[in-house]
């Protein structure tokens, strides 16, 4: 999680102009001074951490600062117009209370019914330390995640380098994960290091993407990294640059213990929608099945002549790119010997 984002959920949650002035006053009785008196930058920038429940050591991890400053900044300032406007004594430790929950009590927390259902639904990522995992290794991780809630979650999207998965779950789930985050349990249950886990904001293109497609891919598609092996994930990376775009794949089979892997990628651009379709050799396999028949099919399941290709013997993957325009139906049809299979987004 960043600055911004901090900053966006801490507005998203809370009465941030109320909670300032009431800070600003706090901080006015602390001084003993008759100027009005208003928190600094640094001061926000800290109370959105501690509205997201961050812990100093990842506060300043978040602002690039040092665990001292970041200490000292709380312990000289912050802590002690929070101490002031919840009315605590200087004996008690600040840091042993909830103060989210205590600030919420005050009335500085946003009604949840003035939220609509964001409040139910939670949008989170975690961040693994494990560069360029393989499928199966992903999959192992997904499943110990939906365990450790007792149900199955879907992965959103899938970012590379230190391994990025994102989730949507109710808000219970994400507080129970964060619970075992918090205890340095949740690493031992995925069997990985955890660098970091956070909520995501609804301004995040990751959010949008979905919404926009969320209705796209049919059942069992996922995101590539979990079915593609690392090998075809290489080789398709151009296909995964763009951060706008979305990815989903699936295992098709095709009788005959035949089956391959359908991946699709979608772009928003301005006027249309670029459409990536991609085929990969499944499970152990090299090559694609000699004589694989892939045709994209217009909105009324019509073949589009120049969208068709057929495998031949060292063909190790197809990809066909064409256009629509919003809201525009197609179908991809494969086609091997007796075996038809059509996928319709």
């Amino acid at each position: 999680m960043n600055r911004k984002e901090l900053a966006e959920l801490a507005e998203k949650n809370w009465h941030l102009e109320d909670l300032y002035k009431a800070l600003g006053q706090a901080k006015k009785n602390y001084k003993q001074t008759e100027k009005a008196e208003s928190i600094t930058s640094n001061d926000k920038d800290n109370l959105h951490g501690i509205l997201a429940r961050k812990k100093s050591s990842e506060i300043a991890i978040i602002y690039n600062k040092s665990y001292g400053q970041t200490k000292n900044e709380l312990s000289d300032r912050l802590y002690k117009y929070i101490r002031i406007l919840l009315k605590y004594g200087q004996d008690l430790d600040i840091e042993s209370i909830d103060i989210p929950d205590r600030l919420a009590e005050r009335g500085f927390k946003r009604d949840s019914a003035q939220q609509h259902r964001e409040t139910d639904r939670v949008w989170w990522r975690i961040t693994i330390e494990l560069d360029n995992p393989d499928n199966l290794q992903l999959q192992a991780i997904v499943q110990r995640l939906g365990s450790a809630l007792e149900k199955p979650l879907i992965v959103q999207k899938i970012e590379q380098g230190s391994t990025l998965l994102a989730f949507e779950s109710d808000r219970r789930e994400y507080d129970r994960i964060e619970e075992l985050y918090r205890s340095g349990r949740l690493g031992e249950l995925l069997k990985v290091t955890i660098s970091d886990l956070s909520q995501i904001t609804q301004d995040s293109m990751l959010i949008y993407v979905r919404q926009m497609y969320e209705n796209i891919f049919g059942e069992g598609y996922q995101p590539v990294a979990l079915i593609l092996t690392r090998n075809q994930r290489n080789r398709s990376r151009s296909n995964q640059e763009n951060r706008e775009s979305i990815q989903r794949a699936k295992q098709i089979h095709l009788g005959a213990n035949q089956s391959v892997n359908l991946a699709i990628q979608l772009t928003p651009q301005d006027e249309e929608i670029d459409i990536k379709i991609w085929i990969e050799p499944s499970g152990d396999a090299v090559y694609l099945p000699v004589g694989l028949q892939i045709k994209v099919l217009d909105e009324f399941k019509a073949p589009v002549p120049q969208l068709q290709q057929q495998t031949g013997s060292t063909d190790n993957a197809i990809e066909i790119p064409f256009s629509v325009e919003p809201g525009e139906r197609f179908s991809v049809k494969l086609l091997l010997e007796d075996a038809s299979v059509t996928e319709t987004f």
